[in-house]
């Protein structure tokens, strides 16, 4: 590949990339999620931890992954002044004012995020605390669903035992058709992409 392929692709690939994170934004947000993004792995450092300050919550759990530890969270909650853990989370997590757990990929079409949840500490991070944050790649916007589920087919050869799909907060609705936010998990959905 020459240069100037290389620069064409690249710049096909961030006008892409620019344009399915917009598309993201906006349906996840019709859905009452809140969508951040960091240019850099310093800046969403920076960006969590005031997310966590503003917050202002005394106890933070999350589960371990990848991003987690590339993140470093644990100097995120000393930075926050607030505990960390991601630690006896049975226990834990159930009065923890927020959890942190990283997605695998966003459907843009629908404002979704998708992530592999065999991992019983990621599922109580994301549904136990009143506040959920989730962390992902920009680079790991989809256009659909289907490019999503054929992805982790491709990827890991089948799907996952547990996928759990994020669409914004936690709602539920009674016989009388009134929403109530937060019943069944968390009342508020914190997205930050990762350039």
């Amino acid at each position: 590949m020459t240069a100037v392929q290389d620069k064409a692709e690249k710049s096909y690939n961030e006008a892409t990339g620019a344009a399915l994170y917009d598309r993201f934004k906006a349906s996840a947000e019709l859905l009452s999620a809140e969508v951040h993004r960091a240019a850099n792995m310093e800046e969403a450092r920076q960006l969590v931890t005031q997310i966590i300050k503003d917050l202002d919550t005394p106890k933070v759990v999350y589960a371990p992954s990848e991003l987690m530890d590339t993140l470093d969270v644990k100097s995120i909650g000393q930075a926050a002044g607030v505990t960390m853990t991601a630690e006896n989370l049975r226990q834990q997590a159930a009065d923890a004012g927020l959890g942190i757990s990283q997605l695998d990929y966003a459907i843009a079409e629908i404002g979704t995020l998708a992530g592999n949840a065999n991992s019983i500490e990621s599922r109580m991070v994301s549904i136990l605390p009143p506040i959920h944050m989730a962390v992902i790649r920009t680079k790991n916007i989809l256009p659909n669903l289907l490019e999503t589920i054929a992805t982790y087919n491709e990827k890991l050869g089948e799907l996952p035992r547990y996928l759990t799909f994020v669409s914004g907060p936690s709602r539920t609705s009674d016989i009388e058709r009134v929403l109530t936010i937060g019943v069944h998990g968390p009342g508020r959905l914190i997205i930050v992409f990762i350039d």
